[in-house]
C-alpha cells in the first residue's frame, strides 16, 4: 500500500481550476482550492452532482459561498474538475502497473491489487463514475475522452507481453481486451455490492476490512488461473 499511497499523494497535489479569464483549463495550487475540491470530492461522491448544493460545499470547505464562486464560477465547472481528477486517476493506476519492469504475471498481480486498492481508498468512484456517465451523455464524452488514449496503451502493452509469453509456451492467450475488462469489472463490483453484502453478513468494520481483502486476493486469483497453464 506504501507505493500506492505515494502515488496517490502525488497524483492529488495537483489541481485543476478554470482559468476565467481565458476560458481554458490549468493548473495551480492554492489552500482554498484544495479545501474547494476536497469538500466538492466528499459532496458529488456521497450524492451525485443533482442533489449537491454549492452551499454545501462551501460550508464544508469551511469558506464562504462568494469564495467558491470565485474560484470555479459554477457547480457545472466543479463538478466536472472533481469527474476528470478521478476518471484521471482510475485511468492510469492499471497503466503504471504494466510499465514495471516484472515478470507478465507479476504485472497482472500487482495491476489488480492496485487497481482495487484505489478503489478502496475511493469505495464510492465506481458507483459515481457508472451514474454519471450514464445519465449525461457531456460527462460520458469527457470520461472516454480521458480513458481512451490511456486503455490503448494499455491494451498494446498487454498484448505485446502476451504474445512473448504465448510465444514462451508460459500462459495460455486471452483477448487483451478480456483481459482488461475482467480486472476492472471484478474489483469495481466488490465496492459497488461490498455493503450490501457486509450488512446482509452483519460484518463490522475489522471484517469487512477482511472480507475485502479476500476478494482482493480471490480476484486475483480468479484471473491469474485463467492465463496459467
Amino acid at each position: 500500500m506504501h507505493h500506492l499511497t505515494i502515488l496517490l499523494n502525488k497524483a492529488e497535489a495537483f489541481i485543476v481550476i478554470y482559468n476565467h479569464t481565458e476560458n481554458k483549463m490549468q493548473i495551480k495550487e492554492t489552500e482554498n482550492e484544495k479545501l474547494i475540491l476536497e469538500a466538492a470530492e466528499a459532496e458529488f461522491l456521497e450524492k451525485g452532482y443533482a442533489k449537491s448544493r454549492t452551499t454545501e460545499i462551501a460550508k464544508r470547505a469551511g469558506l464562504t459561498h462568494a469564495m467558491l464562486h470565485y474560484y470555479f464560477r459554477t457547480k457545472e465547472n466543479l463538478f466536472e474538475v472533481v469527474f476528470q481528477r478521478k476518471a484521471k486517476l482510475m485511468s492510469e493506476i492499471l497503466l503504471l502497473s504494466f510499465k514495471k519492469d516484472l515478470p507478465f504475471l507479476d504485472k497482472i498481480r500487482n495491476g489488480i491489487e492496485d487497481h482495487f486498492d484505489l478503489i478502496a481508498a475511493n469505495e464510492k468512484l465506481p458507483s459515481f463514475i457508472f451514474n454519471e456517465v450514464r445519465h449525461d451523455d457531456n460527462l460520458r464524452r469527457i470520461f472516454v475522452g480521458i480513458v481512451k488514449e490511456r486503455a490503448s496503451l494499455l491494451l498494446a502493452n498487454i498484448k505485446q507481453d502476451m504474445e512473448t509469453e504465448v510465444a514462451r509456451g508460459t500462459i495460455h492467450y486471452m483477448n487483451p481486451y478480456d483481459l482488461l475488462y475482467n480486472i476492472i469489472s471484478l474489483n469495481a463490483f466488490v465496492f459497488m455490492s461490498a455493503q450490501v453484502m457486509c450488512d446482509i453478513m452483519d460484518y463490522n468494520e475489522e471484517q469487512k476490512q477482511k472480507f475485502l481483502e479476500h476478494r482482493k486476493q480471490m480476484n486475483v486469483e480468479t484471473v491469474l488461473n485463467q492465463l496459467r497453464i
